[in-house]
Parts: structure tokens; sequence; C-alpha cells
């Protein structure tokens, strides 16, 4: 069973997505193991500080449409399935808000709480028949109860998504995969169920490459070769995961600040701890096209930053 829950969480890496697979990275980063409730979560603090330094380092995301598995390790480091799902429903709300996806926020809930459902059953019982499967999957999302504090306006919107999703659910199991063409997360998600489970065809979408290559790793498939560049650092962050399922590591909650630039007065050669990025080297300090990169080097990588200048 570990092997699989880290081939899940490996395998979704083999995509050409890297906004995404650095979304999965941070995400795995910001996890706290509580042992006393049995629960891992994660801490927004640092997410947040996470996503401020991403924003001077990382890619941008313009098609996020099929994205669903930065949750991915929530899911796999909790073992109860009802504590996972609260956690994923936060999450994909943060997501959500982030990329002011508000109108479809309740389609990507569905779907998240479907993926967890998923992947927590296929753990327990990776033979699971596709038809049985998707049942299941129709009766949890049938059964999901809101929380009962939220607006009338909003119980309204979970409910259309909530029909449409069962409406897909339906084709899905008859297998009219030629009416699930629709450009959502909701299309997308019982596209890659299918090919799963019934035939098999090359995925071009990277978000959706992801979340079928992280379904085919918990089934207990074995891929010949992964194009993963820091394939080291992944491994290492699937033995974190499972260490997490176990609630090895004690992690504490994130309580400093800090800000990329801080790293602007850094000459090339100059160490230092970061809360965010750990210990650090400047390895490049440039400007171009009036703007300054610094590279640095740490355990997970080389980050390389970009300042605007200030006149």
């Amino acid at each position: 069973m570990e092997n699989r829950i880290k081939n899940s969480y490996i395998y979704s890496f083999v995509n050409n997505k890297k906004y995404l697979n650095d979304f999965i990275k941070i995400v795995t980063k910001c996890l706290i193991d509580d042992k006393t409730t049995k629960t891992v979560y994660i801490d927004y603090h640092r997410f947040r500080e996470e996503l401020v330094f991403y924003k001077y380092y990382g890619e941008r995301n313009d098609d996020y449409i099929y994205d669903i598995t930065y949750v991915l390790p929530i899911i796999l480091s909790n073992i109860n399935l009802e504590r996972s799902q609260a956690e994923v429903i936060k999450n994909v709300s943060y997501y959500c808000k982030l990329h002011k996806e508000d109108v479809k926020n309740y389609d990507y809930i569905i779907v998240s709480i479907s993926y967890n459902f998923l992947i927590h059953t296929l753990i327990k019982d990776k033979n699971k028949d596709f038809k049985e499967l998707l049942q299941n999957i129709k009766e949890h999302v049938i059964g999901f109860a809101l929380d009962k504090d939220i607006d009338k306006k909003d119980i309204i919107k979970f409910e259309r998504s909530r029909i449409k999703f069962i409406q897909k659910i339906d084709k899905c199991i008859d297998e009219k995969i030629e009416e699930l063409r629709e450009e959502s997360i909701i299309d997308g998600f019982f596209r890659i169920i299918y090919q799963v489970y019934v035939k098999d065809i090359d995925e071009n979408n990277q978000s959706l490459l992801s979340l079928k290559n992280s379904i085919l790793g918990i089934l207990a498939f074995e891929f010949d070769s992964l194009n993963i560049s820091d394939l080291n650092f992944i491994k290492s962050l699937a033995d974190y995961i499972i260490r997490l399922r176990k609630y090895e590591i004690h992690k504490k909650e994130y309580t400093q600040n800090t800000h990329p630039r801080e790293l602007i007065d850094l000459n090339i050669g100059e160490s230092l701890y970061n809360p965010i990025l750990n210990n650090i080297t400047v390895i490049d300090k440039n400007i171009k096209d009036d703007r300054l990169h610094i590279k640095v080097n740490s355990k997970s990588g080389e980050y390389e930053f970009e300042f605007k200048k200030v006149n």
C-alpha cells in the first residue's frame, strides 16, 4: 500500500505543467501532522508566504481549468476520509479565490470531494470495479451536506453543480464518453476515469495527465521510466507523505515572517537560512531588461527570483 501511495504522488509529476507541479510541492511543504486529532492539514500562514515567494520565482498559470492534483498531498497524507475531505474543500476554495474562479467554485469542490473519495477507496481496494466505483462516488456526492451556515445563493449554486455532476457520472457509467466533451473540470475528471478503466488514449492536457497518472499510481501500475527533472527530490517528498500519514514529522505551525526582497542585498557566494527556502546560497545576480535577477541554490533545487527595478 505504501508503495502505491508513493507512486501516486510521484506519478502526478509526470506531466509538463511546471506551475501545477510547483503547487503540489508547495502544498506538501505546508502540511502539518496533528497526531492528537489524527489530521494532516495546511498551515495557511506558511502557505500564503510560500505563494508570495512563488510570485517572484515561479510560473504564471493561465490555464487552470483542469487543475485538481494540487490537493493530492492532502488526500494521500490523511488516513481519515472525512478529515481529508474537509481540508481538501478548504484548499480548493482557496485555490479558486486565488485564480478568481468563484463562478465555478462548486464544480471544483464536487470534483475534489470525488477525487478524495476515489483515492481513499482505491487505497483500501485497488480492484474496485469501474461501475461500482462510480456508483460509490455518486452516492457519496449525493449524501454530502454543505455547512449549515452557508448563504442560500451558494446552496443554489452548489445544488446546480451537484445535479450536473450526477448527470455526467451517469453518462460515464453508461460509457457515453462522446457526451463528456465539455471543457470543464467535471467532464475532464470523468474522461480520465474512462481512460483509466475502459479505453486508454494519450492525454494531451497536462493537468489531466497529472490526474490520470496519480490514479494509475494508486492502482499499482508501474511506469517504465519517469521523466521528472528533480526525481530524487520528488521521491523524498513521497517518503515525507508516508511519514505524515504516520504522524512522525511532528511539524510545528509556521510563526515566522519573511519576504523575497530580503535577498536583494545578498552578494554572489553569500549563504543564509530562510524560513521558506531553508539554507540557500546566491549563485548568480544580474540585471537584465531593467529587472534584477537573483539565482539561489537550496536543498530542493535552484530558484531564480526576479525583481522589478525601483527608481
